[in-house]
């Protein structure tokens, strides 16, 4: 079994920012290739820099199209970026689609399909806890919780 490309989260969002807007993956190498950062920009709902994933793309071309034609993992992620993600990937929204509590996502509703999508992209420092199926609708709900808690001792 070959090893997914390990990504870095802002790469990982952009890429599904660009796939959140239609464009496969044949137009996103062409977009990529052609290098037109105000293009890219258009794409990228508050990105800073379209730059480093230019750079990333052409530093790492083989890798980068192994990411597209057989997936990737996310390296890590924040609770934060995890909720980027799931907006960006899945247009999920807090409050609707999930509840963050503070310490883990909660009562996060996802079809079986999103599922699987996402346990294949999440960074190993999160953790995928089925609560409940409703197989009738497909609908899972679950919690998203850190793989390794923080001990704090005071």
């Amino acid at each position: 079994m070959v090893e997914k490309v390990k990504l870095a989260l802002n790469y990982a969002l952009m890429l599904e920012m660009m796939k959140a807007k239609g464009f496969n993956n044949p137009t996103i190498v062409a977009l990529l290739n052609e290098g037109n950062e105000e293009i890219l920009e258009s794409i990228g709902e508050g990105i800073p820099s379209w730059k480093t994933m230019l750079d990333f793309y052409h530093n790492n071309k083989t890798q980068f199209h192994q990411a597209l034609r057989k997936g990737y993992e996310i390296t890590f992620l924040t609770k934060g970026a995890l909720k980027s993600l799931l907006s960006i990937k899945f247009e999920m929204k807090e409050g609707e689609d999930f509840v963050d509590t503070g310490e883990f996502l909660n009562q996060v509703k996802i079809t079986g399909e999103n599922l699987q999508a996402l346990q294949e992209i999440i960074s190993k420092n999160w953790t995928i806890v089925s609560l409940e199926v409703d197989s009738e609708h497909d609908i899972h709900l679950l919690k998203i919780e850190l793989t390794f808690k923080p001990l704090f001792t005071i």
